[in-house]
C-alpha cells in the first residue's frame, strides 16, 4: 500500500504535518505534498544558496478588484475549523461553515469548486471514541458565496477523499473505503434531485486520486493493483483501465495539462520526491527539473503540488528549501528553465490559479501565522490576503 494518499495536498502548519497522499487515519487535508520530516542537520552541512527573488511592489487595488470570483479556504481558530470565504480585494471575509471544536483534525475542509462555480465539495471528519470517519458533501453556492444545504452526502467510511469535478461539473469523482480498501466512485449530479452513485473501480489493492482529463472522457488515477503505486488511465465510466507508469517505487498525484497531452505526477523513483511528465500513454517520460541534490545538502528538495499554467506553457510547483521551508517555482515546459517565484525562506505552498489565470493564491507562514497571499504568475506583486490570527490555508478559487 502506498503511504501517501490523502484528499488534499499536505502542508506543515501549526506544527502538524498533513502527510501528502498519506493513507490510514491521517487527517484528510488538498491537494501539496509538504516535505517529509527532515533528518537532523549536521553541523558542517550548509544549505545551498537560494535563488534571488527581488522584492516588488504589492498588487494594485485595481488589479485585486478586477480579479474574478472569490476564494474559499480552511480557517483554524481556537473555536475549531471553519470554511471561510474572501474576495480577492480582501473584502467580504466571512465564515460559511462552522466545524466542531476539538483538538483533533479539522472537522470540515473545503474541497474543489465545480468549474461553473455553482457547487462545492466539502469533506467532513468525525472522530469519536477512537473511531475516524469521513464523508463528502456536495453543496450549492449562492450569489454571495453562501453555502446551501447538502444536495448529496456520501456514506461515512474511514477514508472518503480526493474529490475531483468533471469539466462539465456534472460528476464528482472521489476515492472511498465503503466496502473495500479503497476504490474510486463517481456521483452523477445531472439530475440534482436524484444524484446517482456509480462505482468506477473494483480492485482489492486500492485505487486513489482521480483526475479528470480536460475533455472529460478519461480519468487518471493511482492504483497499487500491480504491487507498488502506479499511474493508470481509464474511461470516465471506469472501463478499460490502462497502466501508464512502470517502476518499482511509487508514483502518485496525477494532473493533466490543459490540452490533455501531458500528465504530471510525483514519484520517489529517485529516492526523493520529484515531479515527472509523460504522455497519457506513458511515452516520453521525463523529469521536470534537471538538477540533482546539492552535495552535502541536509535535505532533499521534495518537489510537489504540480499545477499547469492556464496557457499550457508552464508548470508551477512547490519544492522544499529547508527543514521547514518551501518555495514556489515555475518550469517552462519547452525549455526546462526554472523561475523562482518565492524565495524559500518561509513555507510557501498550495499554488492555485485564478479562473482567468492572471493571479495566484498560495499559503505562506512568512509573517508568522500561515496566511493566504496573492501574486502574479511571474512571482511579482506578492500581497497578503488574509489577516486574522490563526491558520488560513487550502485555498479554493471559485469563478463567481
Amino acid at each position: 500500500m502506498h503511504r501517501r494518499f490523502t484528499i488534499l495536498p499536505s502542508v506543515v502548519l501549526c506544527g502538524a504535518l498533513f502527510a501528502a497522499c498519506g493513507g490510514g487515519s491521517e487527517s484528510p487535508a488538498k491537494p501539496a505534498p509538504a516535505a517529509p520530516a527532515a533528518p537532523a542537520v549536521p553541523v558542517e552541512a550548509a544549505a545551498p544558496a537560494l535563488p534571488a527573488v527581488p522584492a516588488t511592489p504589492p498588487l494594485t487595488a485595481d488589479e485585486r478588484a478586477a480579479a474574478p470570483g472569490r476564494i474559499y479556504f480552511l480557517a483554524e481558530r481556537d473555536g475549531g475549523a471553519t470554511i471561510d470565504v474572501i474576495l480577492p480585494s480582501g473584502q467580504g471575509a466571512k465564515t460559511m461553515l462552522q466545524g466542531t471544536a476539538g483538538d483533533g483534525p479539522p472537522s470540515v475542509l473545503p474541497g474543489p469548486v465545480a468549474p461553473g462555480g455553482e457547487l462545492m465539495a466539502i469533506i467532513t471528519v468525525d472522530e469519536h471514541e477512537g473511531a475516524h470517519f469521513e464523508r463528502i458533501e456536495v453543496r450549492p453556492l449562492g450569489a454571495e458565496g453562501e453555502l446551501g444545504e447538502p444536495l448529496w452526502r456520501s456514506d461515512a467510511a474511514p477514508q472518503v477523499r480526493s474529490p475531483a469535478w468533471s469539466p462539465d461539473g456534472r460528476t464528482l469523482a472521489f476515492e472511498a473505503a465503503f466496502s473495500s480498501f479503497r476504490d474510486i466512485y463517481g456521483v452523477d449530479l445531472a439530475d440534482r434531485t436524484k444524484p446517482k452513485l456509480n462505482r468506477l473501480t473494483d480492485h482489492p489493492a486500492g485505487n486513489y486520486e482521480p483526475a479528470w482529463s480536460p475533455d472529460g472522457r478519461r480519468i487518471a488515477f493511482v492504483s497499487s493493483r500491480d504491487g507498488n503505486a502506479e499511474i493508470y488511465v481509464m474511461h470516465a465510466d471506469g472501463s478499460e483501465p490502462r497502466r501508464v507508469t512502470h517502476f518499482q517505487l511509487d508514483d502518485w498525484g496525477p494532473t493533466w495539462s490543459k490540452d490533455g497531452g501531458l500528465l504530471a505526477f510525483v514519484s520517489n523513483r529517485e529516492s526523493a520526491d520529484r515531479i515527472f511528465l509523460c504522455k497519457p500513454d506513458g511515452s516520453e517520460l521525463r523529469r521536470l527539473t534537471a538538477d540533482k541534490s546539492e552535495p552535502g545538502s541536509a535535505f532533499e528538495p521534495a518537489e510537489a503540488e504540480p499545477v499547469f499554467t492556464p496557457d499550457g506553457q508552464g508548470l508551477v510547483f512547490s519544492t522544499r528549501t529547508g527543514p521547514q521551508q518551501g518555495a514556489l517555482r515555475r518550469a517552462d515546459l519547452a525549455t526546462g528553465a526554472i523561475t523562482p517565484l518565492t524565495a524559500g525562506t518561509s513555507s510557501d505552498r498550495e499554488p492555485t490559479f485564478a479562473p482567468d489565470g492572471k493571479l495566484l493564491v498560495f499559503a505562506s507562514d512568512r509573517d508568522g501565522d500561515p496566511e493566504l497571499y496573492l501574486m502574479r504568475p511571474d512571482g511579482t506583486g506578492v500581497t497578503r490576503l488574509t489577516e486574522r490570527k490563526g491558520v488560513d490555508w487550502l485555498p479554493r478559487w471559485s469563478p463567481r
